[in-house]
């Protein structure tokens, strides 16, 4: 018997560290999204392709607003999906689902500015710059993937911010912060302007909760006030 109590009591301890060790990394990954919410943006506003190094600046930005995003989201919601535990299953679930959607989006979004930059760069014969077709075709589609991504994480923070509130493991404010992103988020596919607004939102939560991964402990049980 006292065997059984041993074993299930180191056997309980690991699962909770490998829950904070889980929670470090969705901090981690939290501070990754921060700045892949900012950095490709400075790079897009500010790059200039016909530079030595505007090509490389770009790959980088595609990297950042691709790649990078969609795994620092997709850790990030189920790190806070185990950091709920049984609060909220039904909820994070839906919501790792819908941020791998958001995910696949924004992903999309890289390969055609990438795949677009790298066929004018290597056809500058054909001044594909200059076509009005190319460029409407090409913001179209770019502006297409990123309504819906942004769409998909406006769902995506709206049910984190529910199952934080019903659960009270996450702070009010925060929580308030994520409806107030995800309800930005839902609208950019219709109104294009304030992507800029959610972008700033979204860099706020994603350091508030990075934070609040990164400090989490071993058999942390309390609600964050």
């Amino acid at each position: 018997m006292l065997d059984n109590t041993i074993f299930k009591d180191r056997t309980d301890a690991d699962a909770k560290t490998s829950v904070a060790t889980l929670q470090k990394w969705g901090g981690l990954a939290s501070f990754l999204l921060a700045a892949a919410f900012i950095v490709p943006a400075f790079i897009y506003l500010t790059g200039n392709l016909r530079e030595a190094n505007g090509p490389l600046a770009y790959a980088l930005a595609d990297f950042l607003s691709g790649p990078v995003w969609a795994a620092s989201l997709v850790t990030v919601v189920y790190a806070l999906r185990e950091r709920l535990g049984e609060h909220a299953p039904r909820r994070m679930s839906l919501a790792l689902l819908v941020a791998l959607l958001a995910a696949a989006a924004m992903v999309a979004v890289a390969c055609i500015r990438s795949a677009n930059r790298h066929y004018h760069l290597a056809h500058p014969e054909l001044h594909l710059e200059d076509s009005t077709t190319v460029l409407v075709v090409w913001t179209t589609l770019v502006a297409g993937a990123t309504g819906a991504g942004w769409h998909f994480l406006g769902w995506a923070l709206v049910l984190v911010g529910w199952a934080g509130w019903t659960s009270r493991r996450f702070p009010r404010p925060l929580t308030v912060l994520y409806w107030a992103v995800g309800a930005v988020s839902l609208f950019v596919y219709v109104l294009p302007g304030i992507e800029e607004i959610a972008i700033t939102l979204g860099l706020v939560v994603s350091i508030w909760q990075g934070l609040l991964l990164w400090k989490a402990q071993p058999g942390e049980e309390t609600a964050d006030r």
